[in-house]
């Protein structure tokens, strides 16, 4: 497999090296990685034109360097199979799939463009910063995890989950919809529990799962929770608690596990936890409460 390495300029108002894909050639399972400049240098560039495509190769870009898609013929939507890096994504009006490669990266840097990205492969891709794309994103498999500290990890558009898992302790600007068979789990791969901030709405089709985790001790609990700005939950989504409780726990003891910002009550219920229902963890019973809160949370309360 080939490493292919381009540098930035070294210098104000220096030139950088760059590589371009056009026709329909293909990176194959290559390694690509464009350097940022130095001094004022501008930074290494990686295009693509026409037809061509990213296939399986491994890209990290860097500081203000550049991968451009921008360029690629009409509908062709070009797939790379991973992104790394601090530096910029060009999208244009086009789409571009990340993730063919199966791998788990993290992407520290700016997508932006009208176009839209969508996640392929088993692999897990971490959106630590702001984007500011706003073709939405949608997600096809493996996981998506938002850590992004403030704007939107996922861009301006709409969050469509087709299937994976939506994880992370970030923000999400768009309308976010869990669809059939896919998950919401906020602490999904790491070892303490997690707040994810939808500043939009947030809808569970049938047959999604919101996974929630928590660990409890008396009269304290640390749990999962989702933030957004309404939130229907269709017939046929679930909720799966799971976590660590030990002994019993103090009666009363309320916990928020969706935070509903909106001035609308939450629209439907779990189907496996209908409102007032109660589920039973390693003895401890906890009832649901879907206008809970501040009037339209979902809580969990610890009863006899």
């Amino acid at each position: 497999m080939a490493t292919i390495t381009n540098e930035g300029g070294n210098g104000a108002g220096a030139g950088a090296g760059s590589t371009s894909f056009s026709d329909t050639s293909t990176a194959g399972s290559a390694t690509l990685i464009a350097n940022a400049g130095v001094d004022g240098g501008a930074g290494a560039s990686i295009s693509f034109y026409d037809s061509s495509d990213g296939g399986t190769a491994r890209f990290e870009v860097f500081g203000n360097a550049t991968l451009d898609v921008a360029s690629v013929s009409g509908t062709h939507v070009p797939t790379i199979g991973s992104l790394e890096g601090d530096g910029i994504v060009n999208l244009g009006a086009n789409s571009l799939a990340i993730g063919s490669a199966n791998s788990n990266t993290s992407f520290a840097g700016l997508i932006q463009g009208t176009g839209a990205v969508t996640k392929v492969g088993r692999g897990a891709l971490t959106l630590s910063n702001a984007n500011s794309f706003t073709g939405g994103m949608t997600l096809n498999q493996g996981a998506l995890i938002a850590s992004n500290l403030f704007g939107s990890a996922t861009g301006a558009g709409p969050l469509q989950v087709n299937a994976g898992t939506l994880a992370g302790t970030g923000i999400i600007a768009g309308a976010t919809t869990i669809g059939t068979g896919a998950f919401l789990a906020p602490a999904a791969g790491m070892n303490a529990q997690a707040t994810l901030t939808i500043q939009s709405a947030l809808t569970f089709n049938a047959d999604a799962t919101y996974t929630c985790t928590f660990k409890a001790k008396r009269n304290r609990v640390t749990t999962d929770k989702v933030n957004a700005n309404g939130v229907t939950i269709n017939s046929g989504a679930m909720i799966l608690l799971s976590g660590q409780i030990m002994g019993a726990l103090s009666q009363g003891l309320v916990r928020t596990v969706i935070t509903n910002t909106s001035a609308h009550p939450i629209r439907g219920t779990f189907s496996n936890l209908p409102d007032g229902g109660i589920i039973t963890i390693h003895g401890n019973n906890f009832q649901a409460d879907y206008e809970g809160g501040t009037g339209n949370d979902l809580t969990l309360t610890v009863v006899q």
